[in-house]
């Protein structure tokens, strides 16, 4: 049984006016939380790249995430990686790039 918008739009316009309430509570609430977020971009970004260390698609790696204004941010990220690795990431790139312009 494929679900359809049909069978669930008269649950959906019944809860429209405690969401449109509940709205600005949740954009104040929400926004406590945005300083948080160079905290939260590191840690995944971490992860990410400390996969790729351990698989060995690169040498070693540096982040810094820095807040500079109110949804704002900078994100420093260096790599270090040898020749041969430069080259699979490369040639991994241009074949995607070409995939898309051709397929």
């Amino acid at each position: 049984m494929k679900p359809t918008l049909n069978r669930y739009l008269p649950i959906l316009v019944r809860f429209l006016p405690i969401f449109i309430r509940l709205l600005p509570i949740f954009i104040r609430v929400l926004s406590i939380f945005e300083r948080f977020v160079p905290f939260f971009v590191s840690y995944f970004l971490e992860r990410a790249l400390r996969a790729l260390k351990t698989e060995g698609s690169i040498e070693d790696y540096r982040t810094r995430t820095i807040r500079t204004g109110k949804y704002h941010y900078r994100i420093d990220i260096r790599l270090v990686i040898t020749e041969e690795q430069a080259k699979i990431i490369f040639h991994d790139l241009v074949a995607r790039i070409l995939k898309i312009r051709v397929g």
